[in-house]
């Protein structure tokens, strides 16, 4: 009976040990992750949003001059007029970068632009005759020994990506010989251009990347 008695004792003892262990691990495996969901939401809650819409204006004087203001995101003037005889188109190309078109006359090549990225306070330099921009990019087009052609490149380093592209057979104007420039979507752009003594739109697709 002695032996009975201290296999029970013992067995006893066991499931008690047994009991305590499986309390203590499964309150430890649904005690909440320091690093899980809740540190997450506390840092999209805190996340700052920002409007680019806020660095710039535009406002028409009632003499037929515009002003127009581009400040980065600390409010600093990185580029203004206010005197602006034609109307300036301002637009986002990229994340934090903003463009500014202005055209003095007719056809795309009066064309000039200068771009703004607001979050480093860069200032690009003048561009002439631009088809467009977007992304880190701008197309526009230059003309050089009686040859025109097509020039994509970083918008505030040129050394960093410049890419030339002739247009071949142009036809005998001076100035408006590119018609069109599309961004198709996937890398590229079609540019749309005159050829010919009969000046027939021909397209060219280049790459923008």
């Amino acid at each position: 009976m002695e032996k009975k008695a201290i296999i029970l004792l013992i067995t006893s003892v066991l499931a008690i040990l047994a009991f305590i262990i499986g309390f203590f691990c499964g309150a430890r495996s649904h005690k909440p992750s320091q690093t899980g969901s809740g540190s997450n939401e506390t840092s999209e809650n805190t996340e700052a949003t920002f409007d680019i819409s806020q660095c710039y204006s535009v406002t028409y004087n009632g003499d037929f001059t515009y002003s127009y203001q581009v400040t980065d995101q600390q409010g600093n003037v990185l580029l203004c007029d206010d005197h602006s005889t034609r109307e300036p188109s301002i637009k986002q190309v990229d994340t934090n970068i903003l463009g500014v078109t202005i055209q003095t006359g007719t056809g795309l090549s009066t064309n000039w632009a200068i771009y703004c990225d607001v979050e480093k306070g860069q200032i690009s330099e003048t561009f002439q005759y631009v088809l467009g921009a977007q992304g880190d990019y701008v197309i526009y087009v230059t003309y050089k020994n009686g040859q025109h052609g097509i020039v994509v490149q970083d918008i505030f380093d040129k050394a960093a990506y410049c890419q030339a592209y002739p247009l071949e057979d142009c036809s005998p104007v001076a100035a408006d010989v590119v018609v069109g420039c599309e961004f198709n979507g996937n890398g590229t752009a079609t540019i749309t251009y005159l050829t010919g003594e009969d000046y027939t739109e021909t397209d060219l697709i280049i790459d923008i990347l």
